[in-house]
C-alpha cells in the first residue's frame, strides 16, 4: 500500500523530493451526497516530534477520474 501511497504522491505534487521521514497519505471516500473523493496528503517529520503536513490536494469529479487514470497506467508499466 505505501508504493501506491508513494506514486499518488508523486503524480499529485510533481515537485517534491522526498525526504527521509516523509510519510504519505492515500483516502479515498464519500461525500454525503455519494460524491467520490480522494485526499492526498504527504507529511515530514516536524522538529519537536509527530508530522506536519507540507502538500495536500484534493480530487473530485473529472479531475479524480483523471487523477486514478494517470495512476493506474503508471502502476502497470
Amino acid at each position: 500500500m505505501s508504493a501506491l501511497q508513494d506514486r499518488a504522491a508523486r503524480l499529485a505534487f510533481p515537485i517534491w523530493a522526498p525526504q527521509a521521514g516523509d510519510w504519505t497519505h492515500l483516502y479515498t471516500g464519500f461525500v454525503d451526497d455519494g460524491t467520490p473523493y480522494t485526499e492526498v496528503s504527504v507529511y515530514r517529520a516536524g522538529d519537536g516530534g509527530g508530522h506536519v503536513r507540507i502538500h495536500y490536494r484534493r480530487y473530485t469529479g473529472d479531475e479524480l477520474a483523471a487523477f486514478w487514470a494517470r495512476l493506474l497506467h503508471e502502476i502497470t508499466e
